[in-house]
């Protein structure tokens, strides 16, 4: 490895580092240049450096089979060693909960806390049962005790974790915030829809008996297609003024994580709060959804210092409330999906592979991954931010832009090829000139109508929390 010194030997007080999506497949504790020991030395330069892990990580001779899945995206799975990669850079504590948690059973869970626990790290999101998915992790450092709680909204039901009950045991899982999807259409629309619904007979209505209408209230309707006749409503219609889509947090996911935030506000002197969400108001933008800023601001108020979002793979606006920061998306740190080498079955069949010549598949061919299929100006870059404490509270936030191999514009002009330049190297570098600019200008522009200026240093930006 190489002989970066060791973090306690730099770490300041007054400094918290956080780094977005880490899909890690591939080590880089050998890696060597400026711009990559300048990533690394700022990582271990902070008391407590935070990062989101949306892989699992585990050897397949011990976790479950890949769940059974029609979706179209990937299935992440990293070699043990991975998590030391992250400890070795400095990583201290990750949030776990993503729509990836799951992706080999409950063996995977478990799997991922072992080897993240072993490598030095707090982790958090994930647990043996709802009570232990939810329960803040911590981590002592010169900054003091910090706490971290992680959730995830969108996952499928059998992701997420359960309760004991008797002598049935609780489910290994996710930490989740469920949410209720309205589309709300005018009364003309809604008038038709209903009608159709009635030819069709596969109308459910709120309000009236029968468990195919459990979980609508009245005035809410939906149509209970073949596929879904033994399922709670999670979208349903509702009359408006306009068309719409509002997403409703599940309200005793909400108290519950809530209460938890305020534990957390009991143990530690810094609690942080990471929300993986992949559910957007319509079609995802830029802005976040409704839900999720109602639900940091809530964060916040039960007693968090510092909330994350991720789960869009993009940068994204921040918000300081009540003197404290919200990062609606932090976006991706390390994008290794194209190296992910274990790919299962049910991948290969949702991307349309022909599945009846399953041995001359490899995990070369394209699409198996979203996001990977086309040019995108927000996959390949995000930001270290360094949130900078006084009297143990964020006083503001220091970005350095970093870049993930590729140049950050709608072109995403590859700079760093693997193998017969297919591959991107995926490891994020500090980003300078353009690059740098036009990350910083990204979050100055969706940081805006939040009230939040970014004051633009050179290739870094300031963001004051008073």
């Amino acid at each position: 490895m190489s002989d970066f010194v060791k973090k306690n030997d730099v770490a300041r007080a007054d400094r918290i580092v956080l780094v977005g999506e880490c899909m890690i497949a591939r080590p880089w504790s050998r890696m060597t240049g400026p711009e990559f020991e300048g990533v690394v030395g700022i990582m271990r330069g902070a008391a407590t450096t935070y990062a989101h892990l949306e892989t699992v990580i585990g050897r397949p001779d011990e976790v479950d089979g890949a769940k059974s899945s029609d979706w179209l995206g990937s299935y992440l799975i990293a070699e043990p060693k991975m998590a030391e990669e992250l400890a070795w850079a400095g990583v201290d504590i990750v949030s776990a909960a993503s729509n990836h948690s799951f992706d080999f059973g409950q063996g995977g869970i478990r799997s991922t806390l072992a080897h993240c626990r072993n490598a030095g790290m707090a982790c958090a999101g994930i647990g043996e049962n709802l009570e232990a998915a939810r329960a803040p992790a911590y981590v002592d450092g010169p900054a003091g005790r910090v706490a971290l709680v992680a959730l995830s909204s969108g996952n499928k039901a059998y992701e997420i974790a359960g309760m004991d009950k008797g002598r049935i045991p609780g489910r290994a899982g996710v930490n989740a915030l469920r949410v209720k999807t309205l589309h709300v259409v005018p009364p003309t629309e809604a008038k038709s829809l209903r009608e159709i619904g009635r030819r069709l007979s596969i109308l459910r209505e709120g309000g009236k008996p029968g468990p195919a209408n459990v979980g609508m209230e009245a005035g809410e309707f939906r149509f209970g297609l073949p596929a879904d006749q033994s399922t709670r409503a999670q979208n349903a219609f509702v009359e408006g003024e306009e068309f719409g889509t509002r997403n409703l947090c599940h309200p005793l996911d909400r108290e519950a994580n809530l209460r938890v935030i305020a534990e957390a506000r009991d143990g530690a002197d810094l609690v942080l709060v990471a929300h993986h969400f992949n559910i957007s108001d319509g079609v995802r933008g830029d802005a976040p959804p409704n839900f999720v800023r109602d639900f940091a601001h809530a964060a916040i108020d039960a007693g968090a210092d510092i909330f994350i979002g991720h789960g869009w793979h993009r940068t994204m606006g921040i918000e300081i409330y009540r003197g404290r920061p919200i990062i609606y998306g932090i976006g991706n740190f390390i994008a290794h999906s194209e190296f992910m080498s274990n790919v299962p079955y049910d991948s290969y069949e949702a991307w349309g592979h022909p599945v009846d010549q399953l041995t001359t598949l490899g995990p070369n061919l394209h699409p198996l991954h979203p996001g990977l299929d086309g040019p995108s100006e927000t996959w390949w870059s995000s930001a270290i931010i360094e949130v900078v404490l006084k009297e143990g509270r964020p006083a503001g936030l220091r970005l350095t832009p970093v870049e993930l191999g590729r140049d950050v514009g709608p072109d995403a002009t590859m700079r760093r090829p693997v193998g017969k330049e297919r591959y991107t190297d995926g490891r994020p570098l500090i980003a300078e000139g353009q690059n740098a600019k036009a990350v910083l200008d990204r979050f100055a522009r969706l940081s805006r109508p939040f009230g939040t200026e970014l004051k633009i240093e050179g290739d870094t930006a300031w963001i004051a929390c008073a």
